[in-house]
């Protein structure tokens, strides 16, 4: 009894570890330090995990990925894989991943081997003597095995959709399997049926295995021309592109141009004489003032628009006028006085009002001769 207890752990820790593993999984394999089995792409990864190996081995072309130690990866052809010893059992892959502890990545000198499984559906030309022509073979998604391609029914339309499929131009010829020879395997398709449309041959009716009887001397293999490369702008086309660009730029500019200049007001000239209005030059946009003030409102004749004056324009001090102009009349200050040259005593002051006050310690002495003194302007003569 105990030890169908300790078979039944043994299964369910092995189950659980295959459990853990990602898709396409093959098995655990001895593994030797001086002949690596799969010699190709070692890589250390202290990230490690399977599905980074797998992606490794993808990038670089190759069929087939192991984990080993944790943190080693190695990648191998199909050859590779076809010369590996006998699978181990899946407990001597022991070592978590040290990018996913609940991963194995197989052990010491133990390889976790998975197959580069198809991301997508696939296709592709093998023994060409270029990448445009060679036996067709294909696998579908989830899946590593690749498998050749029937010649029953395959024409034209089915070998434009498998040169699209490969990302080449259109098909350029139908060959046989003596131009690329027979493949191996399983022959994945027959009796195709494409439109010509089609992007894919997975996209076009066709019998899988078992159900036709093609054998390998029937593979088919295509020529494809290459594909187009994209047409470039031509002088032409660059020529009009600049033009264009130009013509988006100077067309807004010339009309903001315009608009700017239409709404600059008329110019407008006072002079000092008042005529009792405006006076209007003809031929222009010009309205001459003569009240010394600048109008409130105003028509142009012959002008291109009517001049717009604003009612609320601030006042500005009006021009110097053109001719001469005549200070009202000021009180004019008396002339400063005189001593006179010749007084007699006792004449009469000057009229106060006509010179100006003195005061007492002002006032000139009088001559020193007694011979009358003509009096000056504006006083009294006493005989």
């Amino acid at each position: 009894m105990a030890g169908v207890w300790t078979a039944f752990v043994l299964l369910t820790i092995i189950q659980w570890t295959r459990a853990q593993a990602p898709a396409g999984y093959e098995g655990c394999f001895q593994d030797n330090i001086f002949v690596r089995a799969f010699p190709h792409e070692e890589k250390w990864d202290g990230q490690l995990t399977n599905a980074r190996c797998v992606n490794h081995c993808r990038n670089k072309g190759y069929a087939y990925a192991g984990s080993q130690f944790a943190w080693q990866c190695f990648c191998g052809t199909e050859q590779n894989f076809q010369s590996l010893p006998l699978a181990l059992i899946d407990s001597f892959c022991n070592s978590d991943c040290s990018g996913n502890n609940a991963e194995k990545c197989g052990g010491s000198l133990k390889l976790s081997v998975y197959a580069v499984l198809a991301l997508q559906n696939e296709a592709r030309l093998v023994s060409g003597s270029n990448n445009r022509e060679g036996r067709v073979e294909v696998r579908a998604a989830n899946t590593k095995d690749w498998g050749t391609v029937c010649d029953s029914g395959f024409d034209m339309d089915d070998a434009m959709a498998a040169c699209k499929m490969l990302g080449h131009g259109d098909a350029e010829d139908v060959r046989d399997s003596s131009s690329f020879g027979q493949g191996s395997g399983t022959i994945k398709m027959a009796n195709l049926g494409c439109g010509g449309e089609e992007t894919s041959l997975f996209d076009c009716s066709y019998d899988g295995p078992g159900s036709h009887s093609c054998s390998h001397s029937d593979d088919v293999g295509i020529v494809c021309e290459e594909r187009p490369a994209s047409p470039g702008l031509g002088l032409g086309a660059i020529i009009g592109i600049v033009v264009g660009v130009i013509i988006l730029l100077t067309v807004p500019f010339i009309i903001l141009c315009c608009v700017v200049c239409n709404s600059k007001p008329s110019r407008v000239t006072t002079t000092g004489v008042s005529t009792g209005g405006p006076t209007v030059v003809h031929g222009g946009n010009t309205v001459v003032h003569t009240n010394m003030m600048y109008p409130t409102s105003g028509i142009v004749v012959g002008g291109a628009y009517p001049m717009q004056i604003q009612q609320s324009a601030p006042y500005q001090q009006p021009m110097r006028p053109q001719q001469p102009y005549q200070q009202p009349m000021q009180p004019q200050q008396p002339p400063a006085y005189q001593q006179p040259t010749h007084q007699s005593p006792g004449y009469p002051q000057p009229n106060q009002s006509m010179q100006p006050q003195q005061q007492p310690n002002q006032i000139p002495p009088p001559p020193a001769y007694e011979e009358p003194a003509k009096p000056s302007d504006g006083q009294l003569y006493s005989q």
